[in-house]
């Protein structure tokens, strides 16, 4: 009897062991699965509205390219100093760079004593000394034939008279000689000391005309050759800009038009209108050229730009442009529109159409008016992660 309760206890025991187990398995909770975090985008609303419809073109504030001069000294030397800055207007004929100037002005002084030198004997050689022995001599002459035809003299002495005549005229040809080729000498010590004299004063490197200094190559102290450009000015960037746009694009431009600048590398936009658009394509470049009014800084004289010319003004659905995805794997333009699914919310792709586009905003078609979408960021909705 003992034992069989023992057998029982045990087969109980057991069955209630395995219905826990069973139990526990049919109810244990389900571990959810870690939630996959959806990216962070700003949302945007479609809305109807009128943008400014452009035409992209780039140029340099002031004149067309070329009209920078660079300049440079004449002679070699060693820079002294350098008078200007960049972005200084500097007038014409005023100094902006200087030579040292030792040994220009030694040999400037050098050259100028010589030419005195020259000149001194220039002077003297001019004195006429043979005139009067000439006048003498025949004279002599004269009166050594008269006394030898009258038998009073001999021939001998009509004969040294007529070499000491000639002997003379000798001399008077070799004394004009002598005078010319002293003058020469003199006009050539001249030009000597004019060009020691001219290469002194190109130790200074003058602007040739008024401008705005646009680049400096050099600094004081450096050794520069003949020829090597030092600094260069532009003509004064005034009202004038110039710039290049697509020869498609010059059809669509008129007098007038609005032109927005953007100064590379600077925060500052101007603004302008079109004073004149050319009326050739450059078959080279099929570009344009494009003539702009605008009142610029002296210091952004020659400056590079980027501009946008607004040549119409369009209506339709408008969205920040960086609501716009281009779908790598179909190529596909698209936005993500936040839409109701039952009791909750997500983006959804659409496919739309850019009617024009600007650096903020896109005309679009394809999404009505008043829906939310995901601006910036959208991107990131196309990775399995995203909700579209």
């Amino acid at each position: 009897m003992t034992h069989r309760r023992r057998t029982l206890a045990v087969a109980i025991t057991g069955i209630v062991a395995v219905a826990a187990a069973w139990w526990v398995l049919t109810h244990r909770a389900e571990t959810p699965a870690p939630a996959l975090a959806s990216p962070a985008v700003e949302r945007a609303v479609a809305r109807t509205g009128s943008i400014a419809v452009t035409v992209p073109a780039v140029g340099r504030l002031g004149a067309s390219g070329g009209a920078q001069t660079k300049l440079a000294f004449t002679n070699a030397g060693h820079i002294a100093a350098i008078d200007v800055q960049l972005g200084q207007r500097v007038v014409a004929g005023e100094t902006v760079a200087r030579l040292d100037t030792t040994g220009f002005a030694l040999a400037a002084h050098q050259a100028q004593a010589q030419a005195l030198a020259a000149n001194a004997q220039a002077r003297a050689a001019a004195v006429d000394r043979t005139s009067t022995r000439l006048a003498v001599d025949r004279s002599a002459l004269a009166r050594a034939s008269r006394l030898y035809r009258a038998g009073v003299s001999a021939r001998k002495d009509v004969e040294a008279a007529r070499a000491q005549l000639a002997a003379d005229e000798a001399a008077a040809q070799t004394d004009a000689a002598n005078r010319e080729a002293a003058q020469a000498q003199a006009a050539g010590a001249a030009a000597q000391a004019a060009s020691a004299e001219r290469d002194l004063s190109n130790t200074a490197l003058r602007a040739p005309a008024s401008g705005v200094v646009t680049a400096l190559y050099h600094n004081p102290g450096e050794y520069v050759d003949p020829g090597v450009a030092v600094l260069a000015i532009a003509p004064p960037a005034g009202g004038s800009v110039v710039l290049e746009v697509a020869g498609a694009d010059a059809l669509r431009i008129a007098r007038g038009d609005i032109v927005h600048l953007h100064v590379s590398g600077a925060a500052e936009t101007l603004d302008g209108r079109v004073a004149g658009v050319a009326g050739a394509v450059d078959t080279a470049t099929q570009s344009a050229q494009v003539s702009v009014a605008a009142a610029i800084p002296a210091a952004l004289a020659g400056s590079a730009v980027d501009a946008s010319i607004v040549v119409a003004h369009d209506r339709g659905v408008l969205i920040p442009r960086e609501a716009i995805v281009a779908d790598p794997a179909t190529g596909a333009t698209l936005v993500f529109a936040l839409e109701k699914n039952g009791g909750t919310t997500a983006f959804v792709q659409r496919a739309i159409h850019v009617v024009f586009q600007n650096d903020a905003s896109a005309e679009v078609t394809g999404l009505a008016p008043g829906t939310a979408i995901a601006a910036k960021g959208a991107f990131e909705l196309l990775a399995p992660a995203g909700g579209g």
